[in-house]
């Protein structure tokens, strides 16, 4: 064994530097081929490289319907009493204290009188956060999601209907038109349209000539008729 390598020696009856030759493929006592090999070694083992990360699990369908907040498996619950803190977990579809499944009305009042309103006094932590929110912040937000998916199915139904197209019509044959009635024209009454107010023309004046033509044509009217008596009773 050469003395530069003195903390190498024989390990349980096993020679470390031929083993590591053998793995390398570099012969053991060439001590300027195994030194970076050796070097990256102690490397890796000071600063193993970090564990692959696990597959991301599916978040569970577990959870506790309290009211209208859903709590999902792995929501954290905290309350306080005479400024100490105590905290529950959801686990599966229940609310755990310990090894007890409580309510959140309970989990509120498990110190002090016993009349607390778990919905100011309950603060939740949702699975994957880091915030902290009070109970009933959640179920403001939660009523105002409600209000708004109701509107919008609402909105959705009162929509019209898109008109329906017409169905082409079918090429027709001079026997088809001879079944068919002959359209009747439109009533005067229902289609004509009322005409406006004529202006009648304002009558002219007379001259003189008109009215001596006039009484002439009285007279001889008048002649006639006398002279159509006389011939029926002569």
């Amino acid at each position: 064994m050469s003395s530069e390598w003195p903390l190498f020696g024989e390990l349980n009856g096993d020679n470390l530097l031929v083993e590591f030759g053998k793995f390398t493929g570099l012969h053991w006592n060439d001590t300027f081929s195994m030194a970076p090999f050796v070097c990256e070694a102690l490397r890796n083992y000071m600063n193993p490289a970090p564990a692959a990360q696990e597959q991301a699990v599916a978040p569970s369908e577990s959870g506790y319907q309290w009211k209208e907040v859903f709590l999902p498996e792995g929501t954290r619950l905290r309350a306080s009493f005479d400024r100490k803190q105590y905290f529950a977990v959801v686990a599966g579809t229940e609310i755990k204290y310990g090894e007890h499944a409580i309510s959140p009305s309970c989990f509120a009042n498990l110190f002090g009188c016993g009349n607390r309103n778990a919905w100011k006094a309950v603060w939740l932590r949702l699975p994957g956060s880091t915030e902290w929110l009070l109970a009933d912040v959640c179920r403001s937000a939660r009523k105002a999601a409600i209000a708004r998916l109701m509107t919008g199915a609402a909105d959705k139904d009162g929509q019209p209907s898109p008109a329906a197209q017409p169905a082409p019509s079918s090429p027709t044959t001079p026997q088809d038109k001879r079944k068919q009635p002959a359209e009747q024209p439109p009533s005067r009454l229902t289609s004509a349209a009322p005409r406006p107010a004529e202006r009648q023309p304002a009558p002219r004046a007379a001259h003189g000539n008109e009215v001596a033509r006039k009484k002439s044509a009285g007279r001889n009217a008048r002649r006639k008729r006398r002279a159509a008596r006389l011939a029926a009773t002569g």
